[in-house]
């Protein structure tokens, strides 16, 4: 097992740069085409649903804002959840829910659904 640390880790390209390394034009650096014949159904098959996105939203004491945005968070299919704050930090939880009601914010789910998590949409 190799133990990185420091300057050891190998170098990161960024940019015009192909998913094999190779330099060129033509598209951005950071997209990759996939060559599997795997779709959106196929994918959801094989991990049991869609991973949804909500907000974590705080009312604010400020009178002239009305709430501001605690964390942005994925509703795994599974159930659990994974928020990255607005500011800093991480979590993971057992439910979106839960991590609303331990972070006292409202939760609000973005895109298309119903906020059931299963993401049938």
């Amino acid at each position: 097992m190799e133990h990185f640390n420091g300057s050891d880790y190998p170098t990161v390209y960024h940019g015009m740069v192909s998913w094999r390394g190779e330099t060129g034009g033509g598209g951005s650096g950071l997209s990759r085409q996939s060559d599997s014949a795997l779709g959106r159904e196929e994918v959801r098959a094989l991990a049991g649903g869609l991973p949804r996105v909500f907000a974590l939203v705080r009312k604010a004491e400020d009178e002239e804002i009305m709430a501001r945005v605690v964390a942005y968070g994925l509703a795994l299919p599974g159930g659990d959840a994974a928020t990255v704050g607005a500011v800093r930090g991480f979590g993971r939880w057992m439910s979106p829910q839960s991590a609303a009601y331990r972070l006292g914010s409202d939760l609000v789910w973005l895109g298309d659904g119903d906020g059931d998590g299963d993401g049938d949409g």
